[in-house]
């Protein structure tokens, strides 16, 4: 049988995934396979995907004959006569979907790491020394070395928060109803760095501590401000995006508001001149009628 390679779209989870743990993790798998996987992940303790990656065999524990194991063990194999087990083909497959899931999401996150990486190394590759002032050199290098450090994490760290925004934009595009949904490192938010620490400022003014977990931090903070739906600044877009999708919108306002000059224009002003005509009209039209009645009676 030839093997074949199928196609898995890491889109579906951010960079930050590997922030995830306990109810973020279990929600998120639930989400991606299931709440019986969920379940069976919950029950060994794997409570991230670092160390769900770490697991070799995940069904190995429905070899345990106990009653938390079994009750899942019910909902996820079928049970042979003799005690054996056999696990269902979609729970199968949904765990190994999550393992080559997460394992691309890691190797694309440790390429981009490099990269940055080497980028920083061939900026240090052009410092060269002199033999005269080989001690300042030495002291230099050290220098730019902890700097040099300080320098990759940095980059690492806003590049993993830019690119985790950029992908939560994707996901969420259709929900928040923009397709093109889009924010701008420097326009909609601001990311401030220092060591153990990351914030980020919307221009909404609203803002977010992101704390640190293992090597990365986690933007569930700011993602939960963009869904509590006070960010003006997500709400401009929103209305910028319904006025540039639904043109007609104007055109309507532009013709409500012209058919109303139209109508205010056809409508007679009545002013205190016109009144005070009117009453000169039927006054002398009275006088008229009485001069005729004397004109009779003489005659």
């Amino acid at each position: 049988m030839v093997s074949r390679t199928l196609f898995v779209d890491t889109k579906v989870v951010l960079f930050d995934v590997f922030t995830y743990q306990d109810d973020d993790f279990y929600n998120l798998i639930s989400q991606l396979a299931g709440p019986d996987e969920a379940a069976l992940l919950k029950i060994q303790g794997i409570r991230t995907v670092n160390a769900f990656l770490r697991i070799p065999n995940i069904f190995d524990v429905f070899n345990i004959n106990v009653k938390e194991v079994n009750d899942i063990k019910t909902k996820t194999c079928f049970i042979l006569e003799n005690n054996n087990y056999i696990v269902k083909s979609g729970i199968k497959g949904s765990i190994e979907y999550l393992r080559d899931l997460f394992g691309r999401k890691q190797g694309e996150l440790l390429k981009n790491t490099n990269r940055k990486r080497r980028t920083i190394s061939n900026v240090s590759s052009n410092t060269t020394a002199t033999p005269n002032n080989s001690l300042q050199t030495i002291t230099d290098t050290i220098q730019f070395s902890t700097t040099t450090t300080s320098t990759i994490e940095a980059i690492d760290h806003r590049s993993f928060i830019i690119q985790s925004i950029d992908e939560w934009c994707l996901k969420h595009a259709d929900e928040i109803g923009i397709s093109d949904l889009k924010f701008v490192e420097g326009t909609d938010y601001v990311v401030t760095l220092s060591s153990g620490f990351a914030h980020i400022r919307c221009a909404c003014r609203g803002s977010a501590r992101l704390p640190k977990q293992g090597k990365n931090f986690r933007l569930s903070n700011f993602y939960r401000h963009l869904k509590g739906r006070r960010c003006s600044m997500l709400k401009a877009k929103q209305q910028m995006h319904n006025i540039n999708s639904n043109p007609s919108n104007n055109v309507s306002i532009d013709e409500e508001t012209s058919s109303q000059r139209t109508t205010t224009e056809n409508i007679p002003i009545l002013s205190s001149d016109s009144t005070t005509l009117t009453g000169s009209k039927r006054r002398s039209s009275l006088s008229d009628i009485n001069g005729s009645r004397k004109k009779q009676q003489k005659n």
